[in-house]
């Protein structure tokens, strides 16, 4: 006897059918909201790719680190997780509030991960990096940030992993005092990081003061340009990338959404989640791989 979703599936078209199919696809199922690019990779484009994930809500790269690390690990074999990277107005840098609930978190499955992301993980959205270094899914961890305002909040910090594996967590003030120390490192993987918030100055809605200011165009190009040393150097390691828009925090949806028009005007061309289809080489790319220069 042939039930009625039954039936309804044998009226979907062929690319229906694929999309429902994946929908039944554990692989394909990511937190609702998120946006996924598989980019080229911006170094070795010729043999690997890369996932960018975007997201308003900055707990959910949470997921995207577990999933990525996993598959290194399960096609690589690699052991140690790629260091984390992160250019916020804040440090996100609080602890797991439940340890025992997110070491019985079941890394295989991504519905139990998306679910956590969201209902697990505090809804302020600071708890991400600290819950992903807990489960070895990152690395040590570097964050160029504005949030902090005794000598202490700037010290290095140490997380013990549910593995007994030591997590340093530095913290940086300068972009120049990030470089430096990325390139006296020894880090050969990195997920790299941005909230848009990083691109004020002043925040009224981080209590920082009455009015928001930004930095300069000039000053973005510098940090973010496919040239600059940051960029170089993370583009020999990067093994994905993430971005949380949160546009309360940046001034609002027109604004967050300019600095996200600087990130593709500085990044890509055409723009991120530009789709032709079966026709790979006119959407995305890495705009010093394509033939539109900034």
């Amino acid at each position: 006897m042939v039930g009625n979703v039954d039936i309804y599936l044998l009226n979907f078209t062929s690319k229906q059918t694929f999309m429902y199919n994946r929908y039944l696809d554990e692989d394909y199922l990511t937190p609702a909201g998120t946006l996924v690019e598989i980019l080229a990779h911006p170094l070795y484009q010729n043999s690997e790719s890369i996932e960018l994930a975007m997201f308003y809500e900055h707990r959910y790269a949470f997921f995207f680190w577990l999933k990525w690390t996993r598959k290194l690990r399960e096609e690589k074999h690699t052991l140690s997780p790629p260091a984390l990277i992160s250019l916020d107005w804040h440090q996100d840098l609080c602890y797991p509030e439940d340890k025992t609930a997110l070491a019985a978190l079941d890394q295989s499955n991504n519905k139990e991960i998306a679910t956590y992301s969201w209902l697990g993980l505090n809804p302020n959205n600071d708890g991400q990096i600290m819950s992903a270094a807990y489960l070895n899914a990152v690395g040590n961890i570097y964050v160029l940030c504005r949030q902090g305002t005794f000598s202490s909040d700037w010290e290095d910090e140490y997380l013990t992993d549910v593995a007994g594996n030591v997590h340093t967590v530095r913290k940086y003030k300068t972009y120049a005092n990030l470089l430096q120390d990325l390139k006296s490192s020894d880090e050969t993987a990195i997920y790299f990081d941005i909230d848009l918030d990083f691109f004020t100055i002043d925040n009224p809605y981080n209590d920082s003061s009455d009015e928001f200011t930004f930095l300069s165009t000039e000053e973005i190009k510098e940090i973010l340009s496919p040239e600059s040393e940051l960029m170089t150097w993370i583009f020999e390691r990067l093994c994905g990338f993430t971005i949380a828009v949160e546009p309360e925090h940046t001034g609002g949806l027109s604004i967050a959404n300019k600095y996200l028009d600087l990130i593709n005007d500085i990044l890509f061309s055409p723009p991120l989640f530009t789709n032709y289809g079966d026709q790979w080489t006119k959407g995305t790319q890495w705009r010093h791989l394509s033939n539109h220069k900034f």
